[in-house]
């Protein structure tokens, strides 16, 4: 054990420093007034500066209300531009199309076209939101996917979902803003911006390769008929030959054709020339039919191409997806203007086109909605309290600064005296 003796210099140690840090509190406390005053200043710039930064946070989500690009049961698609069919296609947007919508709609440039075709560019808060939109990051926040399963829903089913079902349903925005109002306009324009891009892109993707697959099934259908008006001669000229036969050959007609067993073109000689006149006359009306539904068919692809390309035409001047949707409308009223709409084949057009439109309109713009939110936030994201007690403690620690540095100042000065 150690001796009292080898106690005494710690003791020592020991009441120095205690005498030294009642010095400092004694410094300090004479000098409490001027803290006092520092840490109230300190406060009062602190909660100034937390209600001038103060955000205010709005969140929605934004439900898909179907299978993105739109399904619809028989359907032609080039009836429809803007439609894939798939009758058994999942609620929401593919992971793979959701990746190149996000894509478009994270870009600062296509929401730059999308605030100057909504003519909101002198809007202020619009404006800071522009300017949020030059950073990957920021814009990657405003956005969450949300999915059908989760890796928690998986565990709890004890069950994989298929592959392609666990698609994007919706979307999580949010977004902070100085203002509370401002925070839920622009979380609700931010929702109406990401379906504008979306469907902008289906309308961009199909139209611009509409016109050169319709163009290239007018072509095949053309020579169909040149193939079938080929057949109709060939059929004329052997119907002919055969009626002379007929005549020439009366006996013939009453020739027994049991022995026939099946008809080849081997055999098929052996048949009366009746036989051989009437198969030639229902190969003729099959012919003359396959040439009326083949014309019917390119009168509808050529009525759909001038519909497309007047789409086409729209979509190379107008970079709203909901606008171009609204106005397909017109441009179908203004290609059957001059039109017989008492014909049904361009009544059919008519019609397939009219359904289309409205399905889309349906889906994109009414379907697709705000299930929650925006949300009007009450309370700021930071809060008063805990800033102005950080104020108090960063001022007591200045001022403390001050007075200690300020009282070795002056005791550094009385020794230079002495």
């Amino acid at each position: 054990m150690k001796n009292l003796d080898e106690l005494k210099p710690d003791s020592a140690n020991n009441n120095a420093h205690l005498i030294f840090l009642s010095d400092i509190l004694s410094i300090l406390w004479r000098a409490r007034k001027p803290i006092f005053g520092c840490m109230a200043l300190a406060a009062v710039l602190g909660g100034a500066y937390t209600l001038s930064t103060a955000q205010y946070k709005s969140e929605a989500f934004l439900q898909f209300g179907g299978a993105i690009p739109m399904s619809k049961e028989k359907i032609d698609q080039d009836t429809n531009p803007g439609i894939k069919i798939d009758q058994d296609a999942s609620p929401g947007i593919s992971l793979a199309d959701y990746k190149r919508y996000a894509a478009l709609f994270s870009t600062s440039g296509r929401f730059d076209e999308f605030v100057q075709q909504s003519k909101m560019t002198d809007v202020a808060s619009v404006g800071s939101l522009r300017r949020a939109f030059l950073s990957k990051e920021i814009v990657s926040s405003l956005f969450d996917p949300v999915y059908s399963y989760t890796k928690t829903d998986a565990k709890e089913l004890m069950t994989q979902p298929k592959d392609g079902a666990n698609n994007v349903i919706g979307l999580r925005i949010k977004y902070e803003t100085g203002n509370p109002q401002d925070a839920q306009n622009m979380v609700r324009l931010l929702g109406r911006y990401a379906m504008d891009s979306i469907i902008y892109l289906i309308y961009s993707d199909d139209l611009r390769f509409k016109h050169t697959e319709i163009t290239a099934k007018i072509s095949k259908l053309d020579n169909k008929m040149i193939e079938l008006k080929e057949k109709m001669e060939m059929y004329k000229r052997k119907g002919v030959t055969l009626k002379q036969i007929v005549a020439q050959y009366p006996e013939s007609n009453r020739q027994a054709v049991n022995q026939v067993l099946s008809v080849t073109p081997e055999n098929s000689r052996y048949l009366s020339p009746l036989t051989h006149l009437m198969s030639n006359e229902v190969d003729t009306l099959s012919t003359s039919e396959d040439i009326i539904e083949l014309r019917r068919e390119q009168q509808q692809n050529l009525l759909l191409l001038e519909y497309v390309d007047k789409a086409k035409a729209l979509l190379d001047t107008n970079k709203s997806g909901e606008s171009i949707l609204r106005e397909l409308d017109g441009i179908k009223d203004s290609v059957f203007k001059n039109k017989d709409m008492g014909n049904e084949v361009v009544k059919e057009v008519y019609n397939k086109i009219s359904i289309g439109n409205q399905t889309a309109v349906n889906l994109y713009l009414e379907k697709t909605r705000f299930i929650a939110g925006p949300s009007l936030p009450e309370r700021r994201s930071s809060r008063l309290g805990p800033a102005l007690i950080l104020s108090m403690l960063i001022g007591l620690l200045i001022s403390s600064i001050l007075v200690l540095g300020y009282h070795w100042w002056l005791n550094v000065i009385r020794k230079k005296s002495v």
